[in-house]
């Protein structure tokens, strides 16, 4: 009942948007502190020779953009003939470099941990697509 009147309490409240300080959020703040981890993908950086030719890797696998995007081959034709669902391994590096398109899939309404880890002397950029992600450290 509390929170209910909360919020209304919130809704009703006339703000002064004109000023530059801080506002309440009313939605209040997520609690991560105290979740269970349904699984863990470890996304291992590295480099490999692939036909001939030196590739940044993700697990042994080398991005190879499809002519089709992923999002629509998904919906349309459910990947098939674009990508192989978790054709390649979530937590350790595959036996081969190849080239590929390299989609996991996680549990619904699970908390997935993603280790990123970069063993390179450079610095490697990521880019995750997905629902929800938040940074934990």
């Amino acid at each position: 009942m509390q929170a209910f009147t909360l919020w209304v309490y919130l809704i009703n409240r006339r703000w002064n948007l004109t000023t530059g300080a801080a506002r309440p959020n009313p939605q209040g703040t997520f609690n991560v502190s105290n979740v269970t981890i349904s699984e863990t993908f470890i996304l291992n950086a590295s480099i490999a020779t692939i036909d001939g030719l030196s590739r940044y890797t993700v697990n042994n696998v080398s991005y190879l953009t499809p002519d089709t995007p992923l999002k629509l081959a998904d919906y349309f034709s459910n990947g098939t003939g674009v990508y192989e669902l978790d054709a390649f391994s979530k937590n350790s590096s595959n036996a081969k470099a190849v080239r590929g398109v390299f989609v996991a899939s996680a549990l619904h309404k699970g908390w997935t941990e993603i280790v990123l880890k970069n063993s390179l002397d450079m610095i490697d950029t990521w880019h995750l697509d997905g629902y929800s992600f938040f940074v934990v450290g």
